[in-house]
């Protein structure tokens, strides 16, 4: 089966799913700018208020399809190129309004790791293993990376992973706060589905201040455009229906104006 990124769109939630299944969901170049490419257009996309990543089969992906650099002559070319799809992909998932929501089932390694991260929201299943191996492969670990890694974790549990590079168990993840939570993996799916549908039922414009504040947390100089974002719901069309549906207790019908 080829490489490839499978999107669908169902009942406001954007499914985006990696499948490499000969390589265990390993990201190819074309199969990060595909990924960059979807996650955008589902950002821009009305009918989208929630995305889900989520690798094909039990992996969620093992990092880089290094047999993309042993194909080319110019092996060191080639790996330049794949940094520079994958530092493409994380500007456009440091860029995202909605809400991203990481599915994670088997190996989450490398690259993989950084995409979860880039996550709001991480969801394992049992079983699920993580691990960052850069300094095992003589590689420095990107430094915007490593601050996201820090923001997630804390700085103690950061310096651990990078400097052992050992495999953490999905209970050890869930400890130093790598996922939100662990669940059987019959159980994953129904529970991101039930996390997706529930914040896609509500007020788009609000759903995405409130992502804008919480990154701004971490990055003073985003506030203005949270602010932003917090007063474009003020007399919008959401607000008065949030109100009229509580008042009529009714599920409120929200449009993200």
């Amino acid at each position: 089966m080829a490489a490839e990124i499978i999107s669908e769109v169902r009942d406001g939630v954007g499914w985006v799913t990696m499948s490499n299944p000969a390589r265990r969901n390993a990201l190819s170049t074309a199969m990060l700018a595909s990924l960059a490419t979807t996650v955008r257009d589902f950002d821009t996309a009305s009918p989208v208020r929630t995305i889900v990543l989520r690798g094909a089969g039990e992996t969620f992906t093992a990092g880089a399809d290094i047999s993309e650099f042993a194909a080319h002559h110019d092996s060191a070319g080639a790996r330049e190129t794949w940094e520079q799809a994958l530092t493409g992909l994380f500007e456009t998932l440091s860029g995202l309004t909605t809400p991203l929501i990481a599915m994670i089932q088997g190996p989450c390694i490398g690259a993989g790791m950084a995409l979860a991260l880039s996550a709001d929201i991480r969801v394992a299943a049992e079983g699920s293993k993580f691990a960052i191996p850069a300094a095992r492969l003589g590689i420095g670990y990107p430094y915007e990376l490593a601050q996201t890694l820090v923001h997630v974790v804390g700085p103690a549990n950061a310096s651990e992973m990078l400097f052992t590079a050992r495999t953490y168990t999905d209970t050890e993840a869930l400890a130093a706060g790598l996922i939100n939570r662990l669940v059987p993996a019959p159980a994953l799916e129904p529970d991101v589905l039930r996390t997706a549908s529930a914040i896609a039922a509500n007020a788009p414009l609000a759903v995405r201040a409130a992502k804008a504040s919480i990154k701004a947390a971490a990055h003073p100089a985003l506030a203005p455009r949270a602010q932003q974002l917090i007063a474009s719901t003020t007399g919008s069309h959401d607000e008065f229906e949030g109100q009229r549906a509580f008042m009529e207790r009714r599920p409120p019908s929200f449009e993200g104006r």
